[in-house]
């Protein structure tokens, strides 16, 4: 029969034009699914998540990365070109199925194969674990498309970043969003290691139980009955605490999960631009200050030493008029006999800073070496000025309070930093309490032994200094007979 004499084509008639059709209908199925799964691939991608892997990704992300990303730029033409390709392939096809099948079945045949093969299929290919591997390989099709279509999806493209706007890179995490994001993947760690744990310690004693027998169940057991293999298993695959630790180092170090210091360390630098100096400064009345005329006696050594502090304010007359900052350091080669004046020293000048700065330009600042102390005042200039024409400061400035390096940096971290001389400090004041319910017979011996350290040690200190001074005269005489000679 003669397609003319044929209401739809099968292969008894015209078998030629129902192989092209059924073909034709095959490939327009195919062709709605790949663009409804391109459009749900490729369009769903994160252009933030491209980016990260593109620069920390293994090798073959960032090809993949590379790949995509320059297809994905091009949001609104991207998104135009697989709809149109899309939307072509579907109405086409109840056209061809009617050659086929009547008009009913061709409606239910297209709907069914458009929803299932069309649709769904591909929709959750695309969308799985190989999302960009499969977007990177079908790229270069994407851009054939692209270009296929250009006269009619350019300028619609470009209607739509008019109308709707061109940039559509809005994956920039907001700080609380960053915080949250963090603290996500800490609780998911915790709740996974308290899991395995859980797991394991189940697991360990069921093994205990099953494994470790008395003698007299073992003589119970049949002599002929084999072994229970399965137990000894069991039993050498129990990790030490040793091998689980070594084992979670290495997770943590090349997993992706965040421990609980991470995550507060990431809080806290967040948090920290946010405050401001007045928010981590120490207060002025809690500050250990040593007037400019006091002499640096035995008793002046011993208080210097307990503070605990290794810069030190100087005042001259009032507590306000502050000169600069003794180094406790410098002190070690000064004798406490000698009673000398701090006025007699070299008083360096700390870093002034208003109330309102924050505390990363506090940072900054001790980042250059110039203090690790910084004084807060509103009138910053005023001081500086009088500093430097060594002026007086007026009684009506006021010093809110210091602030040092280790106060940001606790900030920062999220946790006290003790050093050895708070941790000596702390001694002395727990040694101090004991003691105070004992003799004051007790406390001056103990404050004698203080000072007669605090000497010993000052002396072995000058006397190094002398030695290494004697050996650099000694070294420019011989070097002088030598070029004499």
């Amino acid at each position: 029969m003669t397609s003319e004499e044929c209401e739809y084509f099968s292969p008894s008639c015209d078998s030629t034009s129902f192989w092209t059709y059924l073909c034709v209908c095959v490939l327009l199925v195919c062709a709605a699914g790949l663009m409804a799964g391109l459009t749900m691939g490729l369009v769903s991608l994160d252009m933030l998540n491209v980016r990260i892997l593109e620069m920390e990704g293994t090798e073959v992300e960032k090809q993949y990365a590379r790949n995509v990303r320059p297809v994905l730029e091009r949001h609104h033409l991207l998104l135009v070109t697989l709809l149109i390709v899309n939307a072509s392939a579907n109405e086409a096809l109840p056209i061809f199925l009617d050659k086929l099948v009547p008009e009913g079945v061709s409606i239910i045949l297209s709907v069914t194969c458009v929803l299932m093969f069309g649709e769904i299929i591909p929709s959750a290919i695309f969308t799985g674990p190989n999302q960009l591997r499969i977007a990177a390989a079908l790229t270069p099709g994407v851009k054939v498309l692209m270009a296929v279509v250009f006269p009619i999806a350019y300028p619609i493209s470009k209607l739509l970043d008019w109308w709707i706007g061109a940039d559509h890179d809005a994956a920039q995490y907001k700080r609380n969003e960053l915080k949250a994001l963090v603290t996500l993947q800490r609780d998911s760690e915790a709740v996974r290691q308290s899991f395995l744990e859980s797991q394991l310690s189940s697991h360990i004693s069921s093994t205990s139980s099953s494994v470790l027998m008395s003698p007299n169940t073992l003589r119970k057991q049949p002599l002929l009955k084999p072994e229970p293999e399965p137990e000894v298993e069991v039993e050498l695959e129990i990790e030490s605490p040793n091998q689980r630790k070594r084992r979670r180092q290495q997770a943590l170090a090349s997993g992706t999960r965040l421990n609980v210091d991470e995550v507060t360390i990431i809080h806290g630098a967040l948090d920290l631009s946010c405050k401001t100096v007045t928010e981590v400064m120490i207060p002025m009345s809690e500050i250990f200050m040593l007037e400019i005329d006091t002499k640096l006696n035995h008793n002046t050594m011993a208080d210097i030493l307990a503070s605990g502090h290794s810069r030190i304010p100087v005042y001259e007359t009032r507590r306000s008029n502050i000169v600069g900052l003794l180094f406790v350091k410098k002190l070690i080669v000064l004798d406490p006999d000698d009673a000398r004046l701090i006025r007699d020293l070299v008083l360096r000048k700390p870093i002034l800073v208003p109330p309102s700065g924050s505390c990363y330009s506090m940072l900054n600042e001790f980042q250059k070496g110039r203090s690790h102390i910084a004084l807060v005042t509103k009138e910053t200039e005023l001081v500086a000025t009088c500093w430097r024409n060594n002026m007086p400061i007026p009684p009506h400035v006021a010093f809110e309070g210091i602030v040092t390096i280790e106060d940001v940096i606790e900030e920062l971290i999220q946790e006290e930093i003790e050093d050895e001389s708070d941790k000596y400090v702390h001694d002395i004041v727990d040694v101090w309490n004991t003691k105070s319910q004992q003799s004051r017979l007790q406390a001056v011996a103990s404050k004698t032994f203080i000072t007669k350290k605090l000497k010993m040690l000052a002396d072995r200190a000058r006397q190094r200094v002398r030695n290494r001074n004697q050996d650099a005269q000694t070294s420019i005489q011989v070097t002088i007979v030598s070029g004499s000679e």
